[in-house]
């Protein structure tokens, strides 16, 4: 008996993957030997889409009776169809999810312990909109192929905020980064180079989102993202950074 995808394909995913089965490997017009990846659910979904199998070619969006067999029967192809079908819309809540313009300050910078990296999503309900990020070993593996699996963006962002303010702060960090900048920039005074450091602390938030991003990825080099919480690892050279884009701007808006 020919059997259907499961649990939305995770579960045939998970088998295939533990069975090492892999998609096709090829070879460049160099030579070059490329070894297929093992399967994803958008893999499988592709191939449960490829008309090819029950007789169908296709060329420039258009479909036509192929010359080659059918490997399948059309029955069970039209079955399979409405199943994947009816899977987007639950997923979907019956409609297609709206571009957002919700800034996702997080982006690129979360990864699950196993490194790999969290991607920003959103769902909408009504009028309201929710915003968050999924590790995409669940996008692509299924659910139970990670700890956690997806994290409400507000209340990580707000965490990573909290945190990142407080290294803005913090007295050694502070003096360090001057401490560097000053030994090449003889023009910059320590109170000077210190002032505009606090000063991103005391305006924060009223920063653009995309500011704010900026100088998240400026100071942050990654976040892991734990069950038991998270923990962020700060750029060596981050703060000196921020300091000396910080004096650049000051500079050329006094020159304008």
């Amino acid at each position: 008996m020919a059997r259907v995808i499961p649990t939305g394909g995770a579960t045939l995913v998970r088998e295939l993957r533990a069975k090492g089965v892999r998609s096709k490997s090829w070879t460049t017009i160099k030579g070059k030997e490329r070894t297929g990846k093992l399967i994803t659910k958008g893999y499988i979904y592709k191939l449960f889409k490829n008309a090819v199998y029950i007789g169908i070619a296709a060329y420039k969006g258009q479909q036509y009776p192929g010359e080659h067999q059918a490997i399948i029967d059309k029955d069970l192809w039209d079955t399979v169809q409405e199943l994947l079908k009816a899977g987007d819309r639950h997923v979907k809540g019956g409609n297609a999810p709206r571009q957002t313009k919700a800034p996702s300050l997080l982006r690129g910078l979360l990864f699950s312990p196993e490194g790999r990296a969290f991607t920003p999503g959103w769902t909408s309900k009504g009028a309201k909109q929710y915003r968050y990020y999924i590790n995409t070993d669940a996008i692509k593996l299924g659910k139970e192929a990670c700890d956690v699996r997806r994290i409400p963006a507000g209340e990580i962002e707000g965490v990573v905020i909290e945190q990142l303010r407080s290294f803005l702060r913090a007295p050694e960090i502070l003096a360090a980064a001057v401490h560097e900048v000053i030994m090449t920039r003889p023009d910059i005074s320590e109170a000077e180079a210190i002032q505009t450091l606090q000063s991103i602390d005391q305006v924060w938030d009223h920063l653009f989102p995309a500011e704010q991003a900026r100088i998240a990825h400026v100071l942050i080099d990654r976040i892991i993202v734990r069950k038991d919480g998270l923990s962020i690892q700060w750029k060596t050279k981050g703060m000196p950074k921020l300091l000396r884009d910080s004096m650049k701007e000051i500079t050329q808006k006094e020159a304008a």
